[in-house]
């Protein structure tokens, strides 16, 4: 059996935190990760630990605005979310011309499902400079994607929803949205832990138990 079932030690869990405030900037991601690395500084050193797109937010007039639902979400090792939490509850965060406050933390205990589910994958072989204004090629981000599931012992069905695009200071990153489906307990919880690409730290490749293949192509 997979040791992500019986040892703390590898167990993960994602720590959300509410929002306050009125809106985020379109291109959010990267004020975001410097400000939570500026309170976290040993997230960045860690591969495993990452940070969720934000949840709740609804489009609006060249930014997105938060509401009650709004979450920041870190999927981090159980033993790292007391710190996390401590640390982030209460703090402020500058985001270009918008600040928003982080409420209270709540963790959410991963879970097994056969359908999994990214709002967005990336992988730095299909996000160079030179392609940034191209179209990425589906078959190309499927075929890369087969592999590293590979690697990791696993063979699920896959679901290309629409393409993703982002501008950060690390460049254009440029993906997919992506369902998995048909997996077995202990692989639901491996990819959950280890994700999928690059760009961990930016929302990319973290994935989420879904009920639905409904989701596939939406960003929020």
């Amino acid at each position: 059996m997979d040791s992500l079932l019986t040892d703390p030690a590898e167990q993960f869990v994602d720590l959300q935190f509410s929002l306050q405030g009125y809106a985020v900037p379109l291109e959010y991601v990267d004020a975001l990760w410097a400000e939570v690395r500026s309170i976290l500084p040993w997230m960045e050193g860690d591969p495993l630990a990452g940070m969720h797109l934000l949840s709740g937010l609804s489009p609006g007039n060249g930014e997105w605005y938060l509401s009650r639902r709004s979450r920041l979400a870190l999927r981090l090792a159980r033993q790292q979310a007391d710190t996390a939490s401590g640390a982030l509850s209460g703090a402020n965060l500058q985001l270009g011309a918008n600040k928003i406050e982080i409420g209270a933390a709540n963790v959410r205990e991963l879970t097994h499902t056969s359908v999994l589910y990214a709002r967005f994958v990336t992988f730095s072989s299909i996000s160079p400079a030179s392609l940034a204004n191209e179209p990425v090629s589906e078959v190309d981000f499927l075929t890369i994607c087969q592999q590293q599931l590979a690697a990791l012992d696993m063979a699920p069905r896959l679901i290309c929803g629409k393409s993703q695009r982002a501008q950060t200071s690390a460049g254009t990153l440029n993906g997919f949205s992506l369902m998995l489906v048909g997996l077995g307990a202990d692989a639901t919880l491996k990819i959950q832990r280890h994700g999928l690409g690059d760009e961990r730290k930016r929302g990319c490749g973290i994935f989420v138990p879904h009920k639905s293949m409904a989701a596939v192509g939406t960003l929020e």
